[in-house]
C-alpha cells in the first residue's frame, strides 16, 4: 500500500516530464501544422477537447486522499463553483476563437456579402456556425464546475492509471494549445512570455486544481508551474 502511495505521489511529476518531453519533440512540428489553418486542424483539436473533457472528469472521479482535506493548502475560492465556471467559461471562448480561426471564419467574415449569400446562408455562416461551435465549447463548463460523483476508489486497481491518463490528458491538451500561440507568432520578449504563462495559467491550472485539492502537494504544484512557464518559454 505504501509503495502504491509512493507511486500516487509521484504520478504528476511523471506527467509532466512527459509533457515536458512532448513539447520539445513534437511542438515545432504542431506549431508549422497550425500555422496553416485547415479543416485537419479542427479535426485535431475537436478530438483533442473530448480528450480533454474526459481526462478532466477523470480526475474529477478520483478519490481524494483521506487526509487531503487537512493537507490542502489552496485558497477555498480557488475551488468554488463560480470561480470554476468563470475560468471554463474562458477556456470554452478561447478554444471556440481557436476553431473558427482555424476553419478561417476570421478572414472569410470580412469579405463574404449577405446581399449574395441570402438570409439562410448569412444566418448559418454568421449567427448558427459560430453559436454551435461556442456551445459545444460551453460542455467544458459543466465538466469542470458541476457536482461529479467520486467512484473511483484509492484502493482500486485502476486508480493509479486512471489518474495518470487524466494527467497525461491535459498535459495533451497544454501541448497543442502552446503549439498555437507558438504558431501565431504574437508574442515576443519577456512582456510576451509572461503574458504567455498568464494565458496558459488561466486556461490549464483548474484540471491541476482540482487534482491538487485530491492529493495536495507541493512539489506537484512547483512541477506544474515548471511546465506552464516552459511552454511560455518555448512560444517566443
Amino acid at each position: 500500500m505504501k509503495q502504491k502511495q509512493r507511486f500516487i505521489t509521484i504520478l504528476p511529476l511523471l506527467a509532466d516530464a512527459a509533457g515536458a518531453a512532448g513539447l520539445i519533440l513534437l511542438l515545432p512540428t504542431l506549431a508549422t501544422l497550425f500555422a496553416e489553418p485547415s479543416t485537419i486542424n479542427v479535426l485535431i483539436l475537436s478530438v483533442a477537447f473530448v480528450v480533454y473533457c474526459t481526462a478532466v472528469y477523470l480526475i474529477r472521479k478520483l478519490e481524494p486522499a483521506a487526509d487531503a482535506e487537512r493537507v490542502s493548502r489552496l485558497p477555498t475560492w480557488l475551488t468554488k463553483t463560480l470561480t470554476m465556471r468563470l475560468l471554463a467559461i474562458f477556456f470554452a471562448l478561447a478554444l471556440a476563437i481557436l476553431i473558427l480561426q482555424q476553419l478561417g471564419y476570421w478572414d472569410s467574415i470580412f469579405v463574404a456579402d449577405d446581399r449574395i449569400l441570402g438570409a439562410g446562408e448569412s444566418s448559418a455562416f454568421f449567427v448558427y456556425g459560430p453559436g454551435a461551435w461556442i456551445a459545444a465549447s460551453l460542455f467544458y463548463v459543466l465538466v469542470l464546475s458541476a457536482s461529479v460523483r467520486v467512484t473511483i476508489e484509492e484502493t482500486s486497481r485502476n486508480y493509479s492509471g486512471l489518474a495518470l491518463l487524466g494527467l497525461l490528458g491535459v498535459n495533451g491538451m497544454l501541448l497543442l494549445g502552446t503549439a498555437v500561440l507558438q504558431s501565431t507568432q504574437l508574442f515576443s520578449g519577456w512582456l510576451g512570455m509572461i503574458g504567455v504563462f498568464v494565458l496558459l495559467v488561466l486556461l490549464f491550472v483548474p484540471p491541476r486544481v482540482w487534482f491538487l485539492v485530491k492529493r495536495p502537494s507541493l512539489l506537484a504544484t512547483v512541477s506544474y508551474l515548471g511546465l506552464l512557464l516552459f511552454c511560455a518559454w518555448q512560444t517566443v
